[in-house]
């Protein structure tokens, strides 16, 4: 199965919203950047089109950025203190 390159950019400009609905500021922005940067340099998947690697990126970011907006909306409280004890003391 393929794809044209016009599927792969309504994709990418589907991911690109999501990415900029989810982003609850410039600093949920640049921590979801930094981890992911982390987490692709290591897995070093980096022969895919530009096109195609910037929506895996922004892809993954989107879930950082969902997670922060969980912890921040304290739906992790419980969680966060059976990973974290020491916060509950």
């Amino acid at each position: 199965m393929s794809y044209s390159e016009r599927d792969v950019a309504g994709w990418s400009e589907a991911v690109a919203n999501l990415h900029g609905n989810t982003a609850q500021g410039a600093g949920d922005v640049r921590r979801a950047y930094e981890a992911m940067a982390n987490v692709w340099s290591a897995y070093g998947y980096q022969d895919a089109p530009t096109e195609v690697l910037r929506m895996l990126i922004d892809a993954t970011e989107v879930g950082y950025m969902a997670a922060l907006n969980d912890i921040r909306s304290g739906d992790l409280d419980g969680e966060i203190t059976m990973w974290r004890p020491d916060l509950a003391e």
